[in-house]
C-alpha cells in the first residue's frame, strides 16, 4: 500500500499525538510489552541474546531501542532525522539471520501491542482513525526497510500477529534469559506499581500467551488484584485529568 506524502503526514501527526500527548506513559509501556513479546519467538530471541547486550546491559539496550523508536515518532519517517534513523535501522538489520516474517512480527508487536494495552488499561480506547494512523506509520517504515508481507490494514495485522504467535511462540532458554534480564525494566516503566515483589508485579503485566511461552507461573491472585486495582485507579485519574483539560488541550 503506497500512501501519498500528505496521507503519510496526516498519519504521522495522528500517531505522534497518540504517543506524545494523549498516551505518553501507556504508549511507552506498550512498546516495552511489544518488545517483550519478541522474546518468545525463538529466531528473534537467538539474535537478541547473540550479542550479549540485551542480557548483559539490558538498561542501555532498552534505552537505545526506545531512542530509535521515539526519534521516528517525534520527527516522522521523511524528516531528515527520520531518514537517518531508518538508514541506521537498515544497516543494523541488514545481515540478521531472520526472515521477513520475523521483521513483520516485530513491526506488528510495536504497532498492535501498545494500542491493545491502551484499549484495555488506559483512560479511553483508541479510535479507528488512530489505529489506521499507527498502521500507516509502521507500514511506511516497513516499506522503507524493504520488509515484505505486511498485511494491508491494522485489523489484518493484528489478526496476523495472533496467528503468528500461535504458530511460533515457544519456550526457549534464550527467551527466558531475556525475560529474567529485563523484568526490572518493565516494572520501572509503570509508575506507582504496588509494593509487591518486582518479579511478580512485572509478570502481572504479561498476558496468558506470554506467560505460557516463557514457562512462567501466573503471579499470585493477590498480586494480580493489586496490579489490576492500581491500573484502574490510574485510568480513572487520567480520565479526570483529560476531562478537565477539555478537547482543545
Amino acid at each position: 500500500m503506497n500512501l501519498t506524502a500528505e496521507q503519510e503526514r496526516r498519519a504521522h501527526a495522528t500517531y505522534r499525538r497518540l504517543a506524545v500527548v494523549d498516551f505518553p506513559e501507556d504508549l511507552r509501556l506498550g512498546l516495552n510489552l511489544g518488545f517483550y513479546r519478541t522474546f518468545a519467538v525463538p529466531a528473534i530471541a537467538r539474535v537478541l541474546t547473540g550479542t550479549g547486550k540485551m542480557t548483559g546491559r539490558p538498561k542501555a539496550r532498552a534505552k537505545a531501542t526506545g531512542a530509535v523508536m521515539y526519534t521516528l515518532i517525534e520527527h516522522g519517517l521523511d524528516h531528515p532525522t527520520g531518514r537517518e534513523t531508518v538508514a541506521l535501522l537498515n544497516r543494523l538489520h541488514a545481515h540478521l539471520p531472520v526472515g521477513d516474517e520475523e521483521f513483520v512480527y516485530v513491526l506488528a508487536a510495536f504497532c498492535v501491542a501498545p494500542l491493545r494495552w491502551i484499549d484495555a488499561r488506559s483512560w479511553r480506547s483508541t479510535t479507528e482513525a488512530e489505529k489506521d494512523a499507527a498502521f500507516d506509520f509502521y507500514a511506511g517504515l516497513a516499506q522503507r526497510m524493504g520488509i515484505k508481507g505486511v498485511p494491508g490494514s491494522y485489523t489484518a495485522l493484528a489478526t496476523w500477529m495472533d496467528e503468528f504467535e500461535e504458530r511460533r511462540f515457544a519456550n526457549t532458554a534464550e527467551g527466558r534469559a531475556l525475560l529474567d534480564a529485563t523484568r526490572g525494566l518493565l516494572a520501572d516503566r509503570f509508575p506507582r506499581l504496588p509494593t509487591a515483589p518486582v518479579r511478580a508485579a512485572s509478570d502481572a503485566l504479561l498476558d496468558e500467551r506470554m506467560l505460557v511461552a516463557f514457562g512462567v507461573e501466573p503471579p499470585p491472585s493477590a498480586v494480580r488484584g493489586l496490579v489490576g486495582a492500581a491500573l484502574r485507579w490510574r485510568a480513572s485519574r487520567l480520565r479526570r485529568r483529560h476531562r478537565h483539560r477539555g478537547p482543545n488541550r
